[in-house]
């Protein structure tokens, strides 16, 4: 197969970004060097440093480019929960939730890759500047939301409770596999739906427990 032409820097620059967001979800970011990235993505090493001149500039867009898609649909969640005047924790939860749920779920491989790179990331000094540019503006958003459902002036109790809601939507939301490890191999995790009902249980308590603390 003859590689991507620079010719087509547009088709390049996906195929790169769609390669290494498929290596960095298999592998890590340190397990992938740049020229598996190229390889995969059926171009020329020189190519890959044209458009990323460094692996964190890769790894930064990966990051970065869908951060809008997601961001957007949770804050049009959130938007109808408040028009609805809801106090219902579950549907906060979901709103929150549900649009992730919704796109690494829809069978776009991408997506499900994407996914896995976040919770890679989510818990990791190394690139919380990334995360934070891209995805605490919405974050903020539902804790003050939280505060506001609870008339509290102080947000802290708010934010932790969101900090929260993050860890445990990607505990579901990656594949550690670590459900069928623990249940020896009773239960199955592949399809996050599948305990979709209970994480938002799971979270629509502790909410409250932490709110009202």
């Amino acid at each position: 197969m003859a590689k991507v032409s620079v010719k087509n820097p547009g088709g390049a620059r996906i195929a790169i970004l769609d390669a290494a967001e498929e290596l960095f979800a298999q592998f890590g970011f340190d397990g992938v060097p740049v020229r598996a990235v190229a390889k995969r993505a059926n171009v020329a090493l020189s190519l890959v440093t044209y458009h990323f001149p460094s692996k964190e500039q890769l790894i930064e867009e990966v990051i970065t480019r869908r951060s809008d898609s997601l961001n957007s649909a949770r804050r049009e969640h959130l938007r109808k929960f408040i028009l609805e005047d809801s106090r219902d924790l579950t549907k906060f939860a979901e709103a929150f939730t549900k649009p992730f749920l919704l796109l690494i779920g829809s069978g776009d491989e991408h997506w499900r890759n994407y996914g896995e790179i976040i919770a890679q990331t989510a818990h990791s000094t190394k690139y919380s500047t990334t995360l934070t540019k891209h995805y605490d503006q919405t974050a903020r958003m539902f804790a003050d939301t939280l505060r506001d459902m609870y008339g509290q002036t102080d947000s802290e109790k708010s934010i932790r409770a969101i900090v929260f809601c993050i860890s445990v939507m990607l505990s579901i939301f990656a594949s550690t596999r670590r459900v069928e490890a623990i249940s020896e191999g009773k239960y199955d995790s592949a399809d996050p739906n599948d305990a979709y009902p209970l994480m938002l249980k799971f979270i629509a308590g502790g909410i409250d427990k932490v709110m009202m603390g």
